[in-house]
């Protein structure tokens, strides 16, 4: 009897090393770019498309149709109160204009079109008045907002509510990134290498819109020279290399602007305004009176895929239609991810629409961590790696037992919100949801109390 306990205790202890041992496993090296097909595939029309209405601290559109209504691609089917539009992207008849949940994890209204395979709009039809010249800037941002662009330099709908418009500050600095924060994401280093000449185009003319301002464009860092030859005389030129670190949008900013811009607060409140490649591609678009903003690129890419593919498709088609138009199934797969693998939101439902999003990242095997909230072990990984150098262990153990104010002194709000933490977190704690409800409640909750101070 006494033997078989000793080899009983020498098992659970066995058992105890390994799982502790577990805990402090090698992580996988952070994301990079994958090997990927540099041809951006485009996808035909699906059956049907949802337009979300709601991009809450964005922009709301309030509906221009009703159930019943027949519509054309390229027609305005939303707008808002300051002018900002959004378009059916495909043909057809309007089922309904029902609710759905986002790829955000935002519960929105949307109008539902039922494609009837009728022709869109003729670009002289959606722009009766041609191409706007620069020559009348006022004209040109009017038409860039209501193009679907939603040019930030303007009031693009942040302040989407009722009571008065805020003013926005003097604009000093315009970030374009030709290079995704998520390494998976490769929309924008294709577009800037395919359509240089446009991307060229377009920033000249935000050039001449904001004369006063400084205009940065980030390029991979392998196309530095390739990108000073035909951009520097419209934009400096910022290079980023491959890894996830040196990415982080909101370490970038600080670097290339000498200033942190805490998480709760936006660009546009500081004078800054960041901008997507393909934003910039769309405005061209838009004052050339060619077509609005209704066709949206996005990477898909993941563990399992030998290499990224890039697709463009109509906004508000399903994550479904998407997958499928390459010939992937949602069901082979454990989880999808709508973004990359460090920032983005996993999805329960294959008929989310997609509309803003540039990325879906497949995970083949599932993760989950040994408990629902695992005990932090105070390893210290989570603030060695923290970008914006915050104590993130402390944080989150305050958070964990409700003690908000505590953090105050800690600084939450210079969470950038990354995933490095939760990524090399040998618990595997769900360090970044934590923090994003500590910010959430002390900016719109009932302790919005730390601006008052």
């Amino acid at each position: 009897m006494a033997k078989c306990y000793a080899r009983l205790v020498i098992y659970v202890k066995k058992v105890v090393m390994q799982k502790f041992l577990k805990l402090f496993r090698n992580k996988t090296a952070l994301p990079t770019v994958p090997a990927y097909d540099p041809e951006i595939r485009q996808i035909s029309d699906p059956e049907r498309v949802m337009i979300p209405l709601d991009y809450p601290g964005r922009i709301h559109y309030l509906p221009t149709v009703k159930a019943g209504d027949s519509v054309r691609r390229g027609q305005v089917i939303g707008r808002s109160r300051l002018g900002n539009s959004t378009f059916a992207s495909i043909s057809g008849k309007v089922r309904e204009i029902a609710t759905t949940w986002t790829a955000q994890s935002v519960h929105s209204p949307a109008v539902v079109i039922e494609n009837d395979g009728q022709e869109g709009l003729a670009p002289e039809e959606m722009f009766d008045d041609g191409p706007v010249a620069l020559t009348n800037p006022l004209a040109a941002l009017e038409r860039i907002r209501s193009s679907g662009v939603n040019a930030p330099w303007t009031l693009s709908g942040r302040d989407y509510g009722s009571g008065d418009i805020a003013t926005l500050p003097r604009l000093e600095a315009v970030i374009i990134t030709g290079v995704q924060e998520e390494p998976t994401i490769l929309t924008s280093q294709l577009l800037l290498e395919q359509q240089a000449e446009k991307v060229a185009e377009g920033l000249k003319r935000v050039r001449m819109l904001l004369p006063d301002a400084d205009i940065w464009l980030t390029v991979p860092e392998e196309l530095k020279s390739w990108a000073e030859e035909r951009f520097s005389e419209f934009a400096k030129i910022a290079p980023l290399s491959q890894d996830y670190w040196s990415r982080i949008e909101r370490e970038v900013v600080a670097k290339l602007l000498g200033r942190r811009i805490p998480n709760r607060e936006s660009y546009i409140s500081h004078g800054i305004i960041v901008q997507d490649i393909e934003n910039i591609l769309a405005m061209v678009d838009a004052l050339d009176g060619i077509s609005p903003f209704i066709q949206k690129c996005l990477t898909i890419s993941g563990p399992a895929i030998d290499k990224a593919v890039t697709v463009r498709f109509p906004m508000g088609s399903s994550l479904k239609h998407v997958l499928g138009s390459q010939g992937l199934q949602i069901s082979d797969y454990t989880r999808p991810v709508v973004g990359g693998p460090m920032k983005g939101i996993a999805q329960y439902s294959d008929l989310t629409p997609l509309t803003y999003n540039s990325g879906v990242y497949l995970i083949a095997e599932d993760l989950s961590p040994f408990d629902q909230i695992a005990p932090c072990i105070f390893c210290g990984r989570c603030t060695r790696v923290c970008p914006a150098k915050i104590q993130v262990h402390l944080i989150n153990r305050m958070i964990e037992f409700g003690q908000f104010n505590s953090t105050h002194n800690l600084r939450p709000e210079a969470c950038h919100e990354c995933g490095l933490c939760a990524y090399v977190c040998p618990a595997e704690r769900p360090i970044v949801q934590l923090l994003h409800f500590c910010n959430h409640e002390m900016t719109h909750g009932e302790r919005y109390v730390w601006n008052e101070e």
